[in-house]
């Protein structure tokens, strides 16, 4: 009997996957970090051209006024659309938490279970090396009692 290679094939398997989702984790924290300092970047891009606009609309002609009131509505737009973003990034970081909390939990089955079998194996020839040892026993026995 032999300890089987699939239990550490499987194993293995499973740390592969522990290392891809650790990747895409670690890509994902930066693309979220850098969508947090884009959404503050036009935060205060807003506000400055806020304030610039309260402050000069008066004095400005119309059609100033227009392109002012449509830069920012797109500005308007753009937040959002970061803050959509970082939405989706928030639900793939834990999506990928909750796969690695899973990969875990299976690479530590296929480790014990590899355990196990390891145990299972060295226990059958334990029991095979002690009936030969009684075997020898009852033989020598035997020899010593015949007469």
């Amino acid at each position: 009997m032999k300890v089987r290679a699939c239990w550490s094939a499987l194993e293995n398997r499973v740390e592969q996957v522990l290392v891809t989702l650790r990747t895409q984790t670690i890509e994902a924290q930066r693309l979220r970090e850098s969508l947090n300092s884009s959404q503050e970047r036009l935060e205060r891009l807003y506000e400055e051209y806020r304030a610039k606009g309260a402050a000069a609309l008066e004095s400005k002609g119309m059609s100033d006024a227009m392109n002012h009131r449509q830069f920012m509505s797109q500005l308007l737009n753009l937040r959002e659309r970061v803050e959509q973003d970082i939405e989706k990034s928030t639900v793939h970081l834990e999506r990928l938490a909750y796969l690695t909390q899973k990969a875990e939990a299976d690479r530590l089955k296929m480790k014990t279970l590899a355990e196990n079998d390891r145990l299972a194996v060295q226990k059958h020839w334990n029991k095979r090396e002690q009936r030969s040892m009684d075997e020898l026993g009852v033989m020598q026995f035997n020899r010593a009692s015949a007469p």
